[in-house]
């Protein structure tokens, strides 16, 4: 898996695209703080790759004397996919000092703003859980997908899919997500509003950038520790899918378990 060129190479273009990632005057509101998540996709695409390519050899039928057992061989390659989630580690610190050294991030616009906005350590964390998850998803597919040609185009939809973090942003479908992007927009009052009677801690968000009225860019630190209970819980159920017969039933268990308790607590987290 290590010797795949496929994740360095997209671990390559995963940091350029953060690098890029600056305040500039005139932004959408929250644009910068918005971009440096979605920019962990392309690494999460080659680390499905190159996980999922030893999965699909698992398909061949292994002589039953076989001295290693499925679930071993199972076992096996997951551990070897191990040193990517080190790498999506690693490149999380790169993030959260790249973040130190621009300031800070922009957040708002007057009378309600920052900018000097960082991740909290339970956003920077789902970038690890992340990468949890596209290992699970590499083993699923390149398990159950019987034509190894169609793995990569079916792993570059999903996770363009992903990245389109937009699609969740209601607050009814932000716990749904698999790449959860905050802030979340939060109407407050109309466009005759006096920003300043709103509370001085709200980050502000109004017309041209609403459709008219007052919405709250809201960060909350607990909404994403659930929302990395429900990845987990994600991660869990893929590996149900791949799994031997042996064990599957654990894993879906567990899993289902984990989702269903991290939709849970976003849902009761969010206002």
């Amino acid at each position: 898996m290590l010797r795949n060129p496929v994740p360095w190479a997209c671990l390559a273009l995963t940091t350029w695209l953060m690098w890029t990632v600056r305040p500039e005057p005139g932004e959408w509101p929250g644009s910068s703080y918005e971009s440096m998540v979605p920019a962990v996709a392309s690494l999460l695409f080659g680390i499905s790759v190159a996980v999922a390519v030893p999965f699909h050899r698992a398909r061949h039928e292994v002589a039953p004397a076989a001295p290693v057992s499925e679930v071993q061989r199972a076992v096996a390659r997951l551990v070897a996919a191990l040193p990517f989630v080190g790498v999506a580690a690693a490149y999380t610190g790169l993030v959260a000092w790249r973040e130190r050294d621009l300031g800070g991030l922009w957040l708002g616009m007057e009378p309600g703003r920052t900018t000097e906005a960082f991740h909290t350590m339970a956003e920077l964390s789902q970038l690890v859980v992340l990468a949890l998850v596209a290992v699970a998803l590499g083993a699923a597919l390149g398990r159950r997908v019987s034509r190894l040609v169609a793995l990569v185009p079916a792993l570059f939809v999903l996770w363009f899919v992903v990245m389109v973090y937009w699609l969740f942003g209601n607050p009814a479908v932000t716990p749904f997500s698999v790449m959860q992007v905050q802030p979340i927009q939060l109407p407050v009052g109309p466009g005759t509003a006096d920003p300043l009677s709103f509370p001085s801690d709200w980050l502000l968000v109004g017309a041209p950038h609403t459709s008219g009225g007052w919405d709250r860019q809201w960060v909350s630190e607990a909404l994403a520790w659930w929302h990395d209970v429900w990845l987990l819980g994600l991660a869990a159920l893929l590996l149900g899918v791949a799994w031997p017969r042996r064990g599957r039933r654990v894993w879906l268990a567990v899993g289902a378990v984990l989702a269903v308790a991290g939709l849970v607590g976003q849902h009761v987290v969010i206002p």
